[in-house]
């Protein structure tokens, strides 16, 4: 398969779309480690993993704490420094701008962009050491077009992108490439807590996005470019 032998990390794998990536990446052959707050969540994608006769560890992180970033990471190293280091982490806030205290500000910074930095800043120096590999950033459509009611969460994806394009001249010397991928709205959790009513035609499945993700994650020879017109065509059908 694909990612025989090879070692990905999914921070943010419990639940919505980390879970169908690390779930997907474990179908194409590779070892998973997976990494987000809630233990019981991680505990079970990793045994989903498992039985698709894959190795998989789950690591319970904060991606908002250094420390526990480095965690995961180091936990990984066990099976060799990893390839492909894939954030899916994020915050939402569906919220009028108008009412947004800057505790919320914080929160969903922290939360999407501050968490990315982390991840980011911690799997870099271990892709360029070994000669190559992958960083993919999940952010948001929002990022690019905006939204009336998630300003700050917007603000936040965008910077998130603003960052992989920074990694990406960093990386690409040294054979990493960096990818923001940034889906429409898809149908996890995080998108039913942050809006109920949200219409259900609307959205995505997240194992549609997912396939984007690791198809990035296993041919080298697929550029972003090539993914965001696959997409765009998926999001008309």
């Amino acid at each position: 398969m694909a990612l025989n032998g090879q070692t990905v990390v999914i921070f943010g794998g419990g639940r919505g779309l980390g879970r169908a990536v690390a779930l997907g990446a474990a179908r194409a052959g590779a070892r998973v480690v997976v990494a987000a707050r809630t233990h019981a969540e991680i505990e079970a994608v990793a045994a989903e993993a498992r039985t698709l006769s894959v190795e998989a560890m789950a690591i319970t992180a904060d991606a908002r704490r250094p420390a526990d970033v480095e965690a995961v990471l180091a936990a990984a190293d066990r099976w060799g420094s990893p390839g492909i280091v894939i954030s899916t982490v994020g915050e939402s806030l569906v919220k009028p701008f108008e009412e947004c205290t800057l505790d919320d500000w914080h929160r969903v910074v922290d939360g999407n962009l501050t968490s990315t930095f982390l991840i980011a800043q911690a799997a870099m120096p271990r892709l360029i050491a070994r000669g190559g590999g992958r960083l993919v950033l999940v952010s948001s459509r929002v990022a690019v077009y905006g939204a009336e009611i998630a300003a700050l969460y917007g603000a936040a994806k965008a910077g998130v992108v603003g960052l992989a394009r920074s990694l990406a001249l960093i990386g690409k010397p040294h054979g990493v490439a960096v990818h923001a991928v940034c889906p429409a709205p898809m149908d996890t959790p995080m998108r039913w807590v942050a809006t109920p009513d949200f219409d259900r035609t609307q959205v995505i499945p997240a194992e549609a996005v997912a396939d984007v993700i690791v198809a990035l994650a296993a041919y080298p020879s697929v550029t972003l470019e090539d993914v965001l017109v696959t997409t765009s065509v998926a999001f008309r059908a």
